[in-house]
């Protein structure tokens, strides 16, 4: 049990409580989430394999049995429902304290839906965010992922998921892992329909992805494994 890692998350944690009033909302999705200190606390007492592969995100990361889908035992899956860029950041050393040997992340919907980000400040806390890995850890291979359309005709909270925002923070996510030369996989071509929507059989909500569009996912990157 890496009770030393325990302490520090806990620490985390309540460092985000004390700032609560002085936040945005993006930034306190963990404040108000039993689920984000239920699941952080439980990463740091989980070992980190050698050479892991390691997923990251909210929760349509969060959504897959990765090492099930992949058959690699070298996979984690470090995705949190809900979780946001600031989430991510806060709990980003228990990530590359393993010196993972790939991190694939996709991150940032809900910094826009929630918490009503600008895409210039969400796409610096993502570039912030590919900083800090490779400077914690500077041989892990990072992969950024488009984040996924939206159905906004299939949500009830259409005003705050939808593609008008979505849409130009992927275009800012490929500048920035350009000038970084990190690679960018788009996913969006398997994704999005001819109304730039998210396909409608891949998904039960206009938000989550299910089984077959997972399978699409794994389809995309699966070749990155190999290297």
């Amino acid at each position: 049990m890496r009770v030393s890692r325990i302490i520090v998350v806990a620490l985390i944690v309540l460092s985000f409580a004390t700032t609560a009033f002085a936040q945005s909302a993006a930034e306190n999705v963990m404040n108000v989430s039993a689920y984000w200190k239920h699941k952080a606390s439980q990463f740091v007492t989980l070992p980190n394999p050698e050479n892991e592969i390691c997923f990251l995100g909210d929760s349509i990361t969060d959504g897959s049995e990765w090492r099930e889908l992949t058959g690699d035992p070298r996979v984690t899956n470090r995705g949190i429902g809900g979780d946001t860029s600031w989430g991510v950041l806060a709990r980003i050393t228990e990530i590359t304290e393993g010196k993972p040997a790939k991190v694939f992340l996709m991150i940032g919907t809900n910094d826009l839906a929630w918490g009503g980000e600008s895409v210039a400040r969400v796409s610096a806390n993502i570039a912030k965010l590919l900083d800090t890995i490779k400077t914690q850890s500077p041989a892990t291979e990072i992969y950024l992922q488009s984040v996924l359309p939206v159905r906004e005709d299939m949500r009830g909270d259409a005003d705050q998921f939808k593609n008008a925002n979505i849409n130009p923070l992927n275009v800012e996510l490929i500048k920035i892992a350009a000038a970084r030369k990190i690679a960018f996989v788009d996913l969006r071509p398997l994704f999005t329909d001819e109304a730039g929507k998210l396909k409608r059989e891949l998904t039960e909500d206009g938000l989550h992805i299910n089984g077959a569009a997972y399978y699409l996912w794994y389809g995309a990157i699966r070749k990155y494994f190999e290297d």
